[in-house]
């Protein structure tokens, strides 16, 4: 029997006359109903503008985790407890709490979409993100005394005082391992004092294998002018010496740019693994000769800890928010484009140095 409305006339499929006397139509598209959340992914990141590095990034992050479990569910039915059991699974398998917090950030904008597309009234990771994934790793930066021990090591060693120029440039210039591997000397300016970032080398697969590639930074505050101190304009001097002592070809292309500035024999940039292989190295062979003195001279072994080339990044930040330079200036030399970045160790650093300088004034109130 024909439903009717309450002037007689026959409904529609899907078509229902509210109290009200308005009229309500809803449309089951049989294609979306079908639609799985790997369906849903590629419509979302198709529609996100992304840096090629991001839009990478996050596909290989996705078919490695996400496609073969949840991926492959159908849209329609992904419940908060789905999710919450897939974050469980990947906590539970030693992920970290980041790697989880970005798998969460590229579902729950997809389902968001489907969401606004009417394909799902409510979007099943709401409220799913818990205290999911092990703690991450304390990356901190190294001392002003290990710094200079470090650096003295380097410099003195017969095998590794090739690398002192770049270890005192990547201090002073606080840069991304990417941002220093892929300097020119175009982007020197010694007249001036001037390093100019425009853009950073990468490792990547472009379909016939993992190769180089020149990208521009992730975002507009990547590119950005850092004045040269002394010592790393020293260091710039010393390099261009070692490139000219060694005979190193400066005519190594990467997508149309040449003269890089740290490379290796053959005049190739290095590459991001192999620069902190090679920081590995220097700590492993610092800590083999402290352990070789303190075992002579009887005293407490210091190790140096393990330092990548992000260490050096922060201890470089590390250095000039000790030094009290301005927020907004140190946000610019870091190149975040967001300030939170900046202040969560501005404010790390400003805060021991407030409470050092307080607890100086209980001095004169006990005698000893």
């Amino acid at each position: 029997m024909a439903r009717k409305d309450s002037r007689g006339r026959n409904l529609r499929t899907g078509e229902r006359q509210r109290e009200n006397g308005l009229y309500e139509y809803r449309y089951n598209d049989p294609v979306t109903g079908k639609m799985d959340v790997n369906t849903l992914f590629e419509r979302y990141i198709e529609a996100r503008k992304l840096a090629d590095q991001t839009r990478e990034n996050y596909i290989r992050m996705w078919n490695c985790h996400v496609k073969d479990e949840i991926g492959r569910m159908k849209v329609v039915e992904v419940r908060p407890s789905h999710v919450k059991l897939f974050y469980a699974r990947l906590s539970k398998a030693g992920y970290s709490r980041s790697t989880i917090k970005l798998l969460h950030d590229m579902l729950y904008p997809a389902f968001e979409m489907a969401v606004d597309d009417d394909i799902i009234r409510k979007n099943p990771c709401k409220m799913a993100l818990r205290d999911f994934g092990r703690d991450p790793e304390a990356r901190e930066a190294i001392t002003n005394d290990q710094q200079e021990k470090l650096l003295a090591f380097v410099r003195d060693s017969n095998v590794y005082n090739v690398y002192f120029p770049m270890l005192v440039i990547m201090i002073g210039t606080a840069c991304r391992c990417g941002e220093i591997i892929g300097l020119t000397w175009s982007d020197i300016d010694m007249k001036n004092k001037q390093v100019s970032i425009t853009h950073q080398l990468i490792y990547k697969n472009l379909g016939e294998g993992s190769r180089l590639c020149v990208t521009t930074p992730k975002t507009e505050a990547g590119i950005r002018d850092i004045p040269m101190t002394a010592s790393v304009r020293k260091a710039f001097e010393k390099q261009r010496e070692y490139q000219f002592m060694m005979g190193i070809d400066r005519d190594y292309e990467v997508d149309g740019m040449k003269g890089f500035i740290f490379t290796s024999k053959n005049g190739r940039p290095l590459q991001p693994s192999a620069v902190n292989n090679v920081l590995y190295n220097i700590v492993d062979a610092y800590n083999k000769q402290e352990a070789a003195k303190a075992k002579k001279e009887h005293r407490k072994l210091e190790m140096m800890p393990r330092i990548s080339a992000h260490i050096l990044r922060h201890t470089g930040c590390t250095r000039m928010a000790e030094r009290g330079m301005d927020v907004k200036v140190l946000q610019y030399i870091m190149g975040h484009a967001n300030i939170a970045v900046t202040m969560e160790v501005y404010n790390h650093i400003t805060e021991y140095a407030r409470i050092e300088k307080e607890i100086l004034k209980m001095e004169d109130l006990m005698v000893v």
